[in-house]
């Protein structure tokens, strides 16, 4: 069991770093085909944040692992939000000022309101996850409106805090390709790794694949978002850290779950309605709330708040001695 502890975490690092290699050079080769620096910023390097949550969810969809899926999508929006978006509000008060990011939240609640109505019936279909899929389209094409018409005269502040993490325009096509080709083999070893022992784990201790997704697998791919937040925060690029958080929201949500519904159509567990999905929506009704405050949030009595909350429900998961109840 010790080694298959020990291969799960190498795999949720290789999964991380293929991740981002593959945004590297996605980035690099679009500027090369001349597309725009502000769509490459504000749609490839934000929809990298998600990349690992989405990949594994198509793995594990693929594998019939329904639930360790949805447990991911919805395991790594509370997790950001908990954890994440706790941590760098201990870190640093936020004060936000991107009429881009304004325009995201809204957006953020109306998917996840579509995520509770398609969780309701306590079933995914094929359709579910088309009209799932289908959002994260429409999201994308919203977001190149939006970053084109806020960017016309004066850049948004995320946008030009997105601009300011792309690669160095010296990199040589080569170089370029040779990343994308060693994340494109790290990837699938990443998941395989990844889905393989974390099942071996739960079987030893007992854990259900919800549980596995919900906290296990979100928190391990939920590290890149932790890493950008903590790195956006300490350089001053909080609209940067909080746009990624909003982004991945959404994606999470559209995508990753939209992706079991797609492939491994089936029923899901009443926990997942019942009390997964409005820990979900009161972590995007906070969030929301957070980013709207107009003057700077204090930070550390709610970061810590929000942190002693995740260590709560981490702990109420994982508790053999709480109350069973119907799955």
């Amino acid at each position: 069991m010790l080694i298959s502890a020990m291969l799960f975490i190498v795999g949720l690092f290789l999964l991380a770093y293929g991740s981002d290699r593959l945004v590297f050079s996605a980035a690099v080769l679009s500027r090369m085909l001349g597309i725009s620096p502000l769509i490459i910023g504000g749609v490839i390097v934000g929809l990298g944040t998600s990349l690992p949550e989405i990949i594994l969810s198509f793995s594990a969809s693929q594998q019939g692992l329904r639930e360790l899926a949805v447990g991911l999508a919805l395991g790594s929006n509370i997790t950001n939000v908990l954890f994440i978006l706790g941590i760098a509000l201990v870190l640093r008060p936020i004060s936000l000022h991107s009429a881009l990011l304004r325009h995201e939240l809204p957006l953020m609640l109306l998917v996840t309101l579509l995520a509770g109505l398609v969780l309701m019936n306590r079933q995914l279909t094929l359709w579910d996850g088309i009209a799932l899929l289908f959002v994260a389209l429409v999201y994308l094409y919203g977001m190149l409106r939006l970053i084109t018409r806020t960017s016309s005269v004066t850049p948004d502040q995320l946008t030009q805090e997105q601009l300011s993490v792309l690669p160095d325009q010296e990199i040589s096509f080569t170089v370029a390709l040779l990343w994308l080709g060693v994340a494109l083999i790290l990837l699938p070893i990443a998941t395989r790794m990844i889905l393989d022992n974390a099942l071996v784990v739960a079987d030893f201790f007992g854990l259900s694949q919800r549980v596995v997704g919900l906290l296990f697998l979100s928190i391990g791919t939920s590290l890149p978002e932790l890493a950008t937040v903590i790195a956006g925060v300490t350089r001053g690029q909080q609209h940067l850290a909080i746009g990624n958080l909003v982004g991945a929201h959404i994606y999470n949500l559209a995508i990753a779950l939209g992706l079991p519904a797609l492939i491994n159509p089936g029923n899901i567990s009443e926990k997942t309605v019942n009390h997964d999905f409005w820990l979900v929506f009161g972590a995007s009704s906070l969030l929301t709330l957070l980013c709207l405050k107009q003057n700077k949030v204090n930070g550390r009595i709610i970061g810590i708040l929000l942190l002693t909350g995740f260590l709560i429900w981490a702990f109420w998961l994982c508790c053999p001695f709480r109350p069973t109840m119907t799955s």
